[in-house]
């Protein structure tokens, strides 16, 4: 049995070498996985400490942008042009958006009583102002709601009142710097 059982082992056999090809191989993939590397950390280099882009926001004082969108609706005419009830909701936005970024006051989402409502305990405006704005809203409401057409005088009476309004709180706004 001891013959049978020396003559199965054999002698260690020498190494195989690999084909050239398989080195190749290897070697492409780590020069191709350093200069992917290479290539991030260049990129992380040159952009860690670069500021994101900043976005422009539009930093005009509300009443400037008012005061704006008012001459903007002036040099249109839509009165002379028949239009009265885009006029009157232009206005209406107008006076409404300037409150809302004067006061923080969200009067554009607001129907004209809930708005006069939350106006009338507030210091933000004073009494006649308050009634200038409930006479103002309140025709706005009559042209847009109950097609009611105004003489042309009452309509620019209107685009005063608007004007008024901005210049006044303007004027207090400046005061209390």
């Amino acid at each position: 049995m001891t013959t049978a059982y020396a003559q199965e082992l054999r002698d260690v056999k020498a190494p195989v070498g690999l084909p050239l090809e398989f080195g190749w191989g290897y070697l492409f993939i780590f020069l191709l996985l350093v200069a992917v590397g290479g290539a991030v950390f260049y990129w992380w280099k040159k952009y860690k400490n670069k500021p994101a882009a900043v976005p422009q926001v539009d930093v005009k004082p509300p009443w400037i942008k008012a005061f704006e969108l008012l001459a903007q609706l002036q040099k249109e005419n839509l009165l002379a042009q028949g239009k009265m009830v885009e006029y009157y909701q232009r206005l209406s936005d107008i006076v409404r958006h300037y409150i809302e970024d004067r006061f923080s006051i969200r009067a554009p989402e607001m129907t004209t009583e809930e708005f006069l409502l939350s106006l009338q305990y507030s210091p933000k405006l004073n009494t006649n102002q308050k009634e200038s704005l409930k006479d103002f809203l309140t025709c706005c409401d009559m042209v847009k709601f109950a097609k009611y057409a105004p003489p042309p005088e009452e309509a620019e009476k209107g685009f005063g009142l608007a004007k008024k309004l901005v210049e006044e709180t303007k004027q207090r706004r400046e005061v209390e710097k």
